[in-house]
């Protein structure tokens, strides 16, 4: 994967998946110190989406916050799985159950400064390419994305799905072919940092899943 700047988490357990399904879980962009090496791809930077999920799952195991501003991001991923169970797990079940088993890839390849900037026009254009690097290297069933801005800035070469329906929500669909044939189905949620229904959500996810 040449293009990609942000290595994504991979869980120990990734390639057994859920109820058979391979899955990735897509959030939108980094904050990070605006340096504007995005372009220069070392091991720091390149771990950093990784460092995110490992500095979570701390956080849940010790409640110790590990960065001074990072309370936002970190509810945001518990805010996840909880619609993800149904509840609030303790964190040993949502290890071994959630993140041990998913994907997780931030789609823009280069980190914004502060979490109110949205990425440049031209920093969603250089994403296309690494985002079909990493869905052909690890063909996932399922993509589940993290809001709008995510979602509308994926390239372009599939078609829309059946969208999932629950109540007054609803999750659109779009499905991409693999190198490999197979069938890959990209789907968005509301994104999980605010006004988000955890257990609205958790049906869709829920009908994603054991479709």
């Amino acid at each position: 994967m040449k293009d990609v700047f942000f290595d994504p988490w991979v869980g120990s357990c990734y390639d057994s998946g859920i109820n058979g399904k391979k899955i990735m879980i897509m959030g939108h962009v980094h904050v990070c110190g605006g340096c504007n090496k995005c372009k220069d791809r070392n091991e720091e930077c390149a771990s950093f989406t990784i460092k995110v999920v490992k500095d979570y799952i701390k956080w849940r195991e010790t409640g110790v916050v590990p960065s001074q501003g990072y309370e936002g991001w970190l509810r945001t991923f518990l805010n996840f799985a909880k619609a993800f169970f149904g509840y609030e797990p303790n964190i040993k079940q949502e290890k071994c159950e959630l993140w041990d088993k998913v994907l997780f890839y931030n789609y823009v390849q280069t980190s914004v400064s502060e979490w109110y900037q949205k990425p440049k026009s031209v920093d969603y254009k250089r994403s296309e390419v690494p985002f079909i690097e990493v869905i052909n290297e690890y063909e996932p069933d399922i993509i589940i994305v993290w809001g709008s801005e995510a979602f509308n800035r994926t390239p372009d070469g599939g078609k829309y799905g059946e969208p999932i329906t629950f109540e007054n929500i609803q999750a659109i669909r779009y499905i991409y072919s693999l190198n490999s044939g197979k069938q890959c189905s990209m789907i968005k949620i509301h994104h999980p940092s605010m006004y988000f229904s955890s257990s609205n959500w958790h049906e869709v996810i829920k009908s994603i899943i054991e479709e």
